[in-house]
């Protein structure tokens, strides 16, 4: 008995594997593709084109397994299912480097803050614990990277910035902004060490700059708002709010009366899961969602998108990609990261700046609508014309140069900005 019993049990698990092979086939094939996986912000794969160069070589049938294993049936249930699973079972983090100024190498050589201290040690320890996934801190259903850049690399990126200053270029005033990482504002005593400070690796940068670039001290005066919405909560960027402290303290260095947040309407996209959330999938961040406020401003504005190989090329377009939505909803900025856009206003005051940046510029850029004559935004990862001759094309008198720390302590980010005058 208990082996015609045990017989008719494989028998079931036969007829369920293959019913559950059969019916997943028929909605693979029945149901609609996508093309974009919210839940990852990337294309998914397509259907490969036959050759057969392709076919011969193994890329065509390896294209085809690409391509189901981004379109199986309900893809982004299944992959945010995993992480919940993941999640209760706890989170391998092994591969983590915690900051340690102790017995890290080259990225935590020593700097001194000889700077009058601004409030910019750590918090008292409240009892929050928090976690680490996937080389991010999660912290108060909140998401910080953790910086831990050295000062040689700091270094060299101050000595790119020289190099366009000596080029002596006539009228032209250079100036210098780097921008903090959020967790340099909630580290708590407890956790220290999770990171480098941040304004001795800034003031490392500045003290290796020119003397006639002008410093812009963004961290404080961003510091001075902590307890405000400036940075996103599942996302890398800061938000709209935090460029605008960045944005007034460039206007105190420049002399410039900056616009009130007051007089200025804005927009908000609302539920916005970042970049953060996607890479760790940690359920506390979800239920602790973003919003992206843009500012709409009164001036009468010409936006331009340029030729990223040429000056004097510019395509007519709209400052703000209002079309962006989901985890792409930063990208509302400047219709996110494009290789050269240009703004005029009406102000005539002789004033046009030139601002090269990554994606941190992109919110930080509308603000100087309120002070210049013109805005010209070169993305230094995608521009590949020559920077001099635009400079000269445009007429420029300010640049400005704007980066989050980590870029200014990257060999990439560097090496792209001492690109674009070649």
């Amino acid at each position: 008995m208990s082996e015609v019993i045990n017989k008719k049990i494989h028998l079931v698990n036969v007829i369920i594997f293959c019913a559950v092979l059969v019916l997943g086939g028929i909605a693979s094939l029945a149901m609609k593709k996508g093309t974009v996986s919210e839940m990852e912000n990337r294309k998914l794969a397509s259907f490969p084109v036959y050759s057969d160069s392709a076919l011969w070589s193994g890329d065509y049938f390896r294209k085809i397994d690409e391509y189901y294993s981004d379109n199986f049936p309900f893809r982004d249930r299944w992959i945010s299912f995993s992480g919940s699973f993941r999640n209760v079972f706890g989170y391998e983090s092994s591969d983590i480097t915690i900051y340690n100024p102790a017995n890290n190498a080259e990225a935590n050589e020593n700097l001194t803050d000889t700077t009058k201290k601004v409030n910019n040690g750590p918090l008292p320890d409240d009892g929050a614990t928090g976690e680490v996934k996937k080389r991010v801190f999660v912290f108060k259903n909140r998401a910080f990277e953790m910086f831990g850049g050295g000062e040689a690399m700091g270094k060299s990126y101050a000595n790119v910035i020289n190099s366009y200053n000596r080029l002596n270029l006539p009228g032209l005033q250079v100036y210098n902004l780097v921008i903090p990482v959020a967790l340099e504002f909630e580290l708590t005593e407890k956790y220290k060490n999770l990171q480098k400070p941040n304004r001795p690796a800034i003031e490392n940068i500045y003290n290796h700059l020119d003397s006639n670039i002008k410093k812009v001290w963004a961290i404080d005066e961003i510091r001075k708002h902590r307890e405000e919405y400036i940075y996103f909560n599942t996302d890398h960027h800061w938000t709209s709010l935090g460029a605008y402290y960045a944005y007034r303290a460039f206007c105190e260095t420049a002399g410039m009366t900056p616009v009130s947040l007051d007089t200025v309407p804005s927009k908000v996209k609302q539920t916005f899961l970042g970049s953060l959330y996607r890479l760790t999938r940690d359920p506390k961040l979800k239920s602790n969602p973003d919003s992206v406020r843009y500012y709409k401003f009164r001036d009468s504005v010409n936006f331009y998108i340029g030729s990223a190989a040429k000056p004097g090329i510019w395509t007519k377009s709209k400052m703000y990609g209002e079309g962006a939505s989901g985890s792409n909803s930063y990208s509302v900025f400047l219709q996110g990261d494009l290789p050269v856009v240009k703004m005029e206003t009406q102000h005539k005051n002789g004033r046009k700046i030139l601002m090269i940046k990554e994606s941190y510029g992109n919110a930080f850029a509308p603000f100087l609508i309120t002070n210049f004559e013109k805005v010209v935004v070169v993305d230094q990862r995608y521009y590949t014309g020559n920077l001099l001759e635009l400079l000269k094309y445009e007429g420029i008198t300010d640049l400005l140069f704007i980066n989050n720390i980590f870029a200014a302590h990257t060999p990439f980010h560097i090496d792209k900005i001492k690109g674009l005058k070649q």
